[in-house]
């Protein structure tokens, strides 16, 4: 969701009215309105919001040219159909109205209550566009004269007579008039939106002291929160007038859709919290939530959560460490809070009304749907946390220590049913199934120091890792869902043995691959009749493994330089046996897409007016299979462009050590051929980067106050300049390596890995200055 001010492109309007009037010395009143507006304009070429510059910035090589042809027509490209769109935006306006007051019965005993109101009103207008260009993604057609003749031309483009030594056919692009994906582009759309938010807080606070060595705080309160939206769009399809994109001059189809949703949240709490001597604390909370999202007899749940503290350092046994040991502190927690963020008729069987493209006595057909499945006892999804940890600090508070261990179970987790098929006619119904186990620690260690030279220092540095497991779960244990066991982002694949060379094959007389009809002789084939190379067998007799079953394109077949997978099981075969844990063929868990072992340090000096302060953050193990061409070697050969490290190392007869396979184009596939989930081809994106380096002077005073200045310092700064990765040099960024687009949250960039937005690298000058 969109907040105001997440960009200074947004124009905000905040007025903020803070009455403290105390009335009676009892009673204060609080209040307070903002208002935001955000617009985002943008050219828009197509109804999709798949694809954005980002993906076209790599996609498409030198092939594909840009700008304007011989005829002075725009060449089509992505340029040219930006150039073209026809203008789009998207409006939010946000009004927040909140108001309170404090009730100060007692002086240890006062009452809170806070109102407030949210509305945001959503716009977003979409103009379909029909472009004309040359078009450079089909065949030029033959330059004729206004006689028919053919014309000819030189290198340099100008026409000549037939007869001429460097005489060739002209041919010329052809300039069409096209929409970017099919007539549903020549439209106008909008859409509209409306949700409105109540939220109440009230609750009263009661403080208790007892001989100054008792602490006691006491809360009872509760929260409500509902929620109120409506949306509505329309598109008609077929402008009259391109360029003026209006619903009245437009004679196409009219479609249109809207719904609307309710929510509502009540929650009870209640708080106790006891300190002893600032030494011994604790805490204990309470509550009772109930949610609309629920079936009636789901709806209310007791969530109890408690932590305790204990303050070593301040035990009379612990003085002998007072010289070194400044602060010793243990401290646990154990709490469950609810999750009720599903579908507010996830437990309802709705069905969806329409109509067919069926007519009868002039009409189309009105029709509904089946009922979706549904599991009737949906509820809530229960986060329990257990956490450890400790503080202390040393050596007059320079070094600081802090160390967490916790364990995170999401029980209940709201998930599809595992073991449908396709033959159950429709999408899995969602419920509670499963629990997944985070265990984790997190360290921090930070020290500062100033030297008697005046040399000052100062290091922070943080180390985190978790690792999440399924289970809970009775469904077959398949590689393709969760299972009991199952570590969260693992990843199945093959394991790669190396590329294949020539000697791995019996040739023929011109020293080539034999290409033959599998026969009952060479081994098992998992049922497959394609063609395959012949190979050669072992020393000893043993008979070659053959892998025909990833021959998943025409005229592909496993030859010299393509991949070698390992037969794991030795069953003679690669294949991934019956799919399933206990017997999942050659197939084994070959890395894990979780970011493990994060860390980043911070370290700054100074000195005589000097300083420098570098960032570093970093992530220790991680490994993702790609998609796309910035990761897949041979991707879509069509796109034209692809990396320097796969053109510069694949496998050709002179370059027989190269790391990547015998070229072929996939078709657009990151599962397929030689690109099968293997070890070999898994991108690392550990990663280490310098996100921040700053070093600056500050000019001593004696020479500034002159001018009237109490203080000039000027610096430099550099912001992701540096990385080191291990990604052979692929231009994509560890740190953001799927992406993320505000209109299109699930298929970004058609799914490809490293064409989002990059991480930015920047170089500032500046001069600080205080009057």
């Amino acid at each position: 969701m969109l907040k105001a001010g997440d960009s200074d492109k947004f124009k905000r309007y905040n007025a903020a009215l803070r009455l403290n009037t105390e009335l009676n010395k009892y009673v204060t009143i609080r209040g307070g309105a903002m208002f935001a507006q955000r617009n985002k304009i943008y050219p828009y070429a197509t109804n999709s919001t798949t694809a954005d510059p980002w993906l076209y910035m790599y996609r498409w090589s030198s092939l594909y040219p840009m700008g304007y042809d011989e005829n002075n027509n725009p060449i089509r490209s992505p340029w040219s159909e930006n150039e073209a769109a026809n203008q789009a935006s998207m409006l939010r306006n946000y009004i927040n109205l909140s108001a309170g007051a404090t009730v100060n019965i007692m002086k240890n005993w006062k009452v809170d209550v806070d109102y407030t109101f949210t509305n945001e009103d959503y716009s977003w207008r979409k103009n379909g566009t029909r472009y004309t260009a040359a078009n450079s993604w089909v065949a030029a057609k033959q330059r004729f004269d206004a006689q028919g003749n053919p014309v000819y031309v030189n290198k340099e483009g100008a026409v000549v007579n037939k007869g001429d030594a460097d005489a060739t056919l002209a041919y010329d692009l052809s300039n069409d008039m096209y929409t970017a994906n099919g007539s549903a582009q020549d439209h106008i759309y909008m859409r509209s939106q409306n949700e409105h938010k109540h939220t109440v807080n009230a609750f009263t606070t009661y403080e208790l002291d007892l001989n100054d060595d008792h602490n006691f705080k006491f809360i009872l309160g509760l929260n409500r929160v509902t929620n109120d939206g409506s949306f509505h769009w329309t598109q008609r399809a077929d402008l009259l007038d391109i360029t003026n994109p209006q619903f009245d001059l437009a004679v196409g189809q009219i479609t249109g859709s809207g719904g609307e949703y309710w929510e509502s949240q009540l929650g009870y709490f209640g708080r106790v919290n006891y300190a002893y001597k600032n030494k011994y604390l604790f805490e204990g909370n309470i509550r009772y939530d109930g949610s609309s999202k629920f079936p009636t007899d789901l709806k209310w749940r007791w969530f109890p959560s408690f932590s305790a503290g204990w303050v070593v350092s301040e035990e009379k046994f612990m003085d002998w460490s007072r010289a070194t040991l400044n602060q010793l502190k243990f401290r646990g927690s154990w709490g469950v809070i609810g999750n009720q963020t599903v579908p507010s008729d996830l437990y309802v069987s709705n069905m969806d009304a329409g109509q067919i493209n069926y007519i009868v006595n002039g009409a189309l057909l009105n029709s509904v749907g089946t009922p979706k499945l549904n599991w009737p006892n949906v509820t809530w999804e229960d986060l329990e946390t257990l956490d450890f940890g400790a503080d202390a600090r040393f050596f007059k508070n320079k070094l600081g220590l802090t160390f967490d261990w916790y364990q995170k179970k999401t029980k209940n987790m709201f998930a599809p049913l595992e073991g449908t098929t396709l033959t159950l006619g429709s999408a899995a119904p969602w419920g509670n199934f499963g629990t997944l186990t985070t265990k984790g620690f997190e360290l921090a260690i930070d020290f500062n120091h100033r030297f008697e030279n005046g040399l000052g220092i100062n290091f922070r540095a943080n180390l985190d890792d978790s690792k999440s497991v399924f289970s809970g779960y009775t469904s077959l244990r398949t590689t393709g869902v969760n299972y009991n066991g199952r570590v969260y982002g693992d990843i199945w694949g093959y394991e790669t043995d190396r590329l294949y060379q020539y000697n791995d094959f019996v040739l023929d007389g011109n020293n080539n691959p034999q290409l033959v009809k599998p026969n009952a002789d060479m081994t098992k084939y998992y049922g497959s009749t394609d063609n395959v190379y012949l190979l050669k067998e072992g020393p000893n007799g043993e008979k070659p493994v053959y892998q025909p079953r990833f021959q998943n394109s025409t005229n592909f077949y496993f030859g010299p330089g393509d991949v070698k997978f390992k037969d794991l099981n030795g069953d003679g075969e690669i294949d991934n046996g019956d799919g399933t844990i206990d017997n999942p063929g050659d197939m084994k868990i070959i890395g894990n897409s979780t970011p493990r072992y994060q860390y980043g340090f911070r370290f700054g000096a100074d000195w005589k007016g000097f300083d420098v302060s570098a960032f570093f953050q970093g992530v220790g193990q991680r490994k993702v299979w790609g998609a796309g061409f910035l990761a897949i070697p041979g991707f879509n050969t069509s796109d034209g462009a692809m990396p320097a490290s796969f053109v510069n190392d694949y496998w050709t007869k002179d370059n027989q050590g190269a790391f990547y396979p015998a070229a072929f184009n996939n078709g657009g596939s990151a599962n397929v051929n030689n690109m099968q989930v293997q070890s070999r081809y898994l991108l690392d994106m550990s990663y280490l980067r310098i996100k921040n380096l700053t070093v600056g002077y500050t000019i001593p005073q004696h020479i500034v106050q002159r001018a009237k200045i109490n203080n000039l310092r000027v610096y430099v700064s550099l912001e992701n300049f540096f990385t080191w990765d291990k990604l052979r040099g692929l231009p994509i960024d560890p740190e953001e390596v799927g992406g993320f687009s505000i209109f299109n949250e699930t298929n970004y960039n058609g799914g490809r890995t490293g064409v989002g937005t990059p991480t930015f690298k920047s170089a500032s000058f500046g001069v600080q200055l205080n009057f």
